[in-house]
């Protein structure tokens, strides 16, 4: 019993320390998406900087709330349907009933709780409550970004399946705050989400195939930089992996932007106060 406790101890100890994208790749999803907001939504853009500075929120949370930890990620590739039909059960009490609830909370409830912090958000457009919202969105754009960031989309979210211990953290933090500046988003025009829980398993399942391509960039820049993670293997890991990173990130923004449209055009397009903002710290 005590050797068991000790191992679930190391364990819990290792996954707190996996965090989703850094704190800085975090601050530039959030505050970016700003810039695809349309007119309708211009004076939310005031929302940058609280978007930014309350963008790891959910990361500081599962330091005293241990039901936070599952809601960062999900290990999609464990479901046999996601293996033979690239997709799960998409309902949260369907996939309990279907898989079993204790292996969909152990597998992880990105997708789920992706899906309830907009409606949330939804929650507090309705009630005006602004401050509040801005807050929300700053957690629903933490809950997107993970979604955007492959090692959280699967089981071997460090590597440990392919001898590759330390990826998830070289890849999404190191490798990120080396390159952030080199970072920069274009702007396109976003639309309403028609269907919210779909689209954000949509998003999932696509993210999904970037794993393969991630890892085996990995593996070269190891064997390229002498089998050490000096300067050489970043550089060489950047190269090899800048595309998709940047699409990922700006994808992740512009994510956020349009399910804040949405889930302000669902409740009613309600009027924004001239001091939204100011008032938050």
């Amino acid at each position: 019993m005590k050797t068991n406790l000790t191992r679930y101890s190391i364990l819990f100890v290792v996954l707190i320390s996996l965090s989703s994208w850094g704190e800085k790749a975090h601050r530039k999803i959030n505050s970016s998406c700003v810039e695809f907001f349309p007119k309708e939504l211009q004076q939310l853009k005031v929302w940058a900087p609280i978007l930014a500075d309350h963008a790891s929120d959910p990361d500081q949370l599962k330091r005293t709330d241990k039901n936070e930890f599952v809601k960062h990620f999900i290990d999609i590739d464990i479901y046999d349907d996601f293996t033979k039909k690239h997709k799960i059960v998409e309902d949260f009490n369907a996939a309990c009933t279907k898989y079993g609830k204790a292996k969909v909370i152990k597998n992880g409830t990105l997708p789920w709780t992706t899906d309830s912090t907009y409606h949330a958000l939804v929650h507090d457009f309705k009630t005006g409550n602004w401050d509040h919202a801005a807050l929300t969105a700053a957690n629903l754009g933490h809950y997107v970004g993970d979604g955007f960031m492959p090692l959280h989309i699967t089981a071997n979210y460090n590597g440990q399946l392919t001898s590759q211990n330390g990826i998830h953290r070289r890849y999404e933090e190191t490798m990120i705050d080396r390159y952030i500046d080199k970072v920069q988003f274009k702007i396109s025009k976003i639309h309403k989400v028609n269907k919210v829980q779909p689209f954000i398993f949509n998003y999932l399942y696509v993210n999904n195939s970037y794993i393969g391509l991630l890892l085996q960039a990995d593996q070269q820049a190891y064997e390229q930089a002498g089998r050490q993670y000096k300067d050489s293997y970043y550089e060489s890991l950047w190269g090899k992996t800048s595309l998709f990173t940047i699409k990922l990130l700006r994808e992740s923004s512009k994510t956020l932007a349009e399910l804040i449209y949405t889930a302000w055009i669902e409740a009613g397009r309600p009027k924004m106060p001239e001091s939204q903002g100011k008032s938050i710290k």
